[in-house]
């Protein structure tokens, strides 16, 4: 069965979060809405909250993105990977990957670690709004601490700048804590 919106569209893709671990970390279930392919962002632990979403809304997991490599976003990694028998998939900045009738595109943004990427997923039937998974850089009204191994502030901030060139509408998926959106951000993160 189709997802719509509140006005009665046809969404082209859903988004599931699960909090999962100790310190909350948002993990995604990104499908299109039609095949019901599906993403999994960031599986940081409680492999069985993974597995249930993923039952319950009928959806076919194909592979498993990073958006960088802390433990908190990758402790249930194996257990998904051997268990749903998908792979994780190595991405570089300015790819893009189709699952179903939908397009991920990847970008580098790195600062609080240095390889973190932000996935930018675009949804027509949401008025042209896109949807950015912005991982440990982007949070609401915060940002990702930069005092980690391969955390860097300047580059942290050149990467903000870059994300602050989306359109107001587009909706930030964080890596810990609530949606937001590019447009409350801008307006209101003391950081940026």
């Amino acid at each position: 069965m189709e997802r719509k919106d509140k006005t009665g569209k046809t969404k082209k893709i859903i988004i599931k979060r699960i909090v999962v671990g100790p310190i909350e970390t948002n993990c995604y279930l990104v499908a299109d809405n039609r095949t019901r392919e599906t993403v999994i962002i960031d599986p940081g632990g409680e492999p069985e909250k993974i597995f249930s979403a993923i039952k319950e809304n009928g959806l076919k997991p194909r592979f498993i993105l990073l958006t960088h490599e802390h433990p908190d976003h990758t402790g249930a990694l194996e257990a998904v990977s051997e268990f749903l028998n998908i792979k994780l998939r190595k991405v570089k900045d300015g790819e893009e990957i189709k699952i179903g009738d939908s397009n991920i595109k990847i970008i580098a943004t790195p600062g609080h670690s240095a390889e973190s990427v932000c996935f930018i997923v675009s949804d027509p039937a949401d008025g042209g709004a896109g949807n950015i998974f912005s991982g440990d850089t982007l949070f609401y009204r915060g940002i990702g601490r930069t005092d980690l191994e391969g955390g860097d502030f300047i580059q942290i901030q050149k990467s903000l700048k870059y994300l602050m060139k989306f359109p107001d509408n587009f909706k930030a998926w964080p890596g810990h804590g609530p949606k937001t959106t590019i447009g409350e951000e801008r307006e209101l993160n003391p950081f940026l």
